[in-house]
């Protein structure tokens, strides 16, 4: 956009356009053919010569307060024309002086008064023009605030009912974690899945301990139904050095990692005891937002409480 345009979107005074000149040109010439008209008719062609105040200063002063300095200098122009050709036939002798004054006045007069009074109508049409952009971008922003305030309402409803239905409440946790100390192994596996589970976010999860030849299955989450290819009952001492060599956790937001977890998970974390590597937790399902360092630190000190319940389950 070039800096003309700019002025002119930013300032609608000063763009006037080729059909509003037109239309007030032919106002101006409508009102001074008028004028000619009743000049001849009343006075014979004088140019209102004997008339006070002239009535050629009806269209300067309109066009001067309807739209500005422009229209109004060339009204002042147009009346300043008609003067000078009718006033010499008034038929009053004159002398030099006096008929120089008696026809150079007016038009001065009529080309002050159209600068001045257009003038002062471009003011008042640009503070008018500025209080309607203020006021247009008061709207927009009312319009912003009133949806800002609309989407935070939601939002906050939202978080109210999730945190109403959310089941990682203190109170829950607690209660689960209670129920590590129960004398039924099924029903402590069930509450180590379950915590998993609610630290975790995702129930699709397989819990393996390593054996001399590999790993086998020791927990499952409440989402993995039985035995599949992409989660197995056993992993062989390949897949346990790949998944498990370090204390490093594996996922495929890493490049490096993703053929280690190829078909079986999205992230694996190597559970170490007092022995060693114990067993490894493998995610095959979990939201791509796990992904960043505040989860991956999430999953590491889910791995460091889970290997001691693991060991001590031996």
């Amino acid at each position: 956009m070039s800096a003309a345009t700019t002025e002119e979107a930013r300032d609608p005074v000063r763009r006037p356009g080729w059909r509003r000149g037109l239309r007030i040109l032919g106002e101006i010439a409508l009102a001074f053919g008028a004028l000619v008209l009743l000049d001849h008719l009343l006075t014979g062609g004088t140019g209102f010569a004997d008339v006070r105040p002239s009535p050629y200063w009806i269209p300067v002063l309109v066009m001067a307060l309807v739209y500005g300095t422009g229209a109004g200098v060339v009204a002042a122009a147009t009346a300043s024309a008609f003067w000078l050709v009718a006033a010499h036939g008034d038929g009053t002798e004159r002398d030099y002086l006096d008929m120089l004054l008696h026809l150079s006045l007016p038009p001065l007069l009529w080309g002050i008064v159209a600068v001045a009074v257009g003038e002062a109508t471009l003011v008042r049409k640009r503070r008018y023009s500025r209080a309607e952009r203020r006021a247009a971008q008061a709207t927009r922003d009312i319009g912003r605030l009133t949806d800002a305030h609309e989407r935070l309402t939601r939002t906050n409803r939202a978080l109210q009912r999730r945190v109403a239905s959310d089941p990682r409440t203190m109170g829950h946790v607690v209660a689960v974690a209670t129920r590590l100390a129960a004398k039924d192994a099924a029903e402590r596996c069930a509450a180590i899945a379950q915590l998993i589970a609610l630290a975790a976010r995702s129930e699709d999860f397989t819990v393996y301990r390593i054996v001399g030849d590999g790993a086998l299955v020791w927990l499952r989450g409440a989402a993995v139904q039985g035995h599949s290819p992409g989660r197995p009952d056993s992993l062989s001492p390949a897949m346990v050095e790949a998944l498990a060599g370090d204390d490093r956790i594996r996922h495929v937001a890493r490049r490096a990692d993703r053929t280690r977890l190829a078909g079986l998970g999205v992230a694996a974390v190597p559970l170490t005891g007092e022995r060693g590597a114990i067993g490894v937790l493998l995610f095959h399902t979990i939201p791509i937002e796990a992904f960043n360092a505040h989860r991956m630190a999430e999953l590491t000190e889910i791995g460091a409480w889970l290997a001691p319940l693991m060991d001590g389950s031996a």
